[in-house]
Formats: C-alpha cells, structure tokens, sequence
C-alpha cells in the first residue's frame, strides 16, 4: 500500500498537475489567437459605427474625469470616460505599441454623482450618460486625421452612431493626444502595456 501512494503521489499526480496547470495557458492561447485578426467594428454601408455590443467585456484603459467645480463650471465633458479598447486591438498594442488598423476604442460616459464616500471625499460615479466611440480605419476613413473617425451616439439603444466634424473630436485629439490621436498620457493601462523599445 505504501508503494501505491508512493507511485500514486509520486508519478501520476505531478502529471495530472502538471495538465491541470497547462490547461489555462493553452485556452488563454487559444483565446487570443481567436482575437488575434478579429474586427470588433460593424458598420453601416455608409461606413457609420452600429452601436458597439458587449464593449464592457473589452479592455479597460481608464477611466479620467472632467468634473464642473475644476473647470469653471464649463468643462468639455463633466464627467468620467471609462474607456475600452477591443481584445484584438490590445493584443496588437501589446506586441507593438501601435493601434492596429480596425482599432475601435468606446468612451462610456458616466456622471459625477457624488463628492463624498465613507472612503472620504472625491469624485464617484454616478448615472450613465451615454457612449462615444473612435475607430482607426485606413479604408474606411482614407480621408479623416490619422484614418481615426469620432462617433457619438445618442443612447444606448442608438442602433448607430454619428459621425463627428474634423473639427470637432479629430481637430482636440490631433493637438494634444500623446500617441496617434489617443489620449495614452492619461490611460495608464495601455503605457504599463506598450512594449519598451
């Protein structure tokens, strides 16, 4: 009996451990490979976004917020962007540090609520105010700054969103994004994430 667990726990469990162990990697693998040249963008035949799905199962980059009483009551967006990246685009950025070509990054919009917590003071979240979007397409948008098209939607149950003015979100972004028209020094995720050269 002695020699069974000795082989037991000496030969097969290490294996089994060692198939138990693997098996996350070969899904994660598995998983990104699936993502690998996937287009999380859908449009319209006019090149207009649909309203993107599932966007809160994507990448979270950040989540920066605006508020009124720091900005003179007349802030651009008085409120918190959390903002995603698609799975594939994040692959892609991992490797290169470059938004890939069918880069779609949704800014969720969400209302300040309230300035005090039982953690202290700050800024907290509070309703959701709607979604904007931005897509780096070189066939779609040959013409637009940085092949990036800026999309705004008036809801969630928008079926599409509407394509903004040059000199709108592009005209903001082109001057004072770090990296090709993404805000990237306010999104800590995707600087921890980008590859040191």
């Amino acid at each position: 009996m002695l020699q069974f667990r000795k082989t037991l726990f000496g030969g097969i469990a290490p294996a089994l451990l060692s198939i138990v162990l693997a098996s996350p990697v070969v899904a994660s693998d598995a998983h990104h490979a699936h993502h690998k040249d996937h287009n999380f963008g859908a449009f319209t035949k006019d090149n207009v976004l649909l309203t993107p799905k599932d966007y809160r199962e994507w990448i979270f980059v950040g989540g920066p917020v605006t508020p009124n009483d720091m900005n003179d009551g007349k802030p651009a967006f008085p409120e918190f962007h959390n903002t995603y990246i698609d799975p594939a685009s994040w692959n892609h950025w991992k490797k290169t540090g470059e938004f890939r070509d069918g880069t779609v990054i949704v800014k969720e919009l969400v209302s300040v609520g309230t300035k005090q917590s039982a953690s202290g003071n700050g800024y907290f979240p509070g309703e959701f105010n709607g979604i904007a979007a931005m897509v780096k397409d070189s066939k779609r948008y040959p013409d637009k700054p940085g092949n990036w098209a800026f999309f705004g939607f008036e809801s969630y149950d928008a079926k599409q969103g509407a394509i903004q003015a040059d000199d709108a979100c592009a005209a903001c972004h082109k001057a004072n994004a770090a990296q090709d028209m993404v805000f990237i020094q306010h999104y800590p995720v995707l600087r921890a994430a980008k590859p040191k050269k």
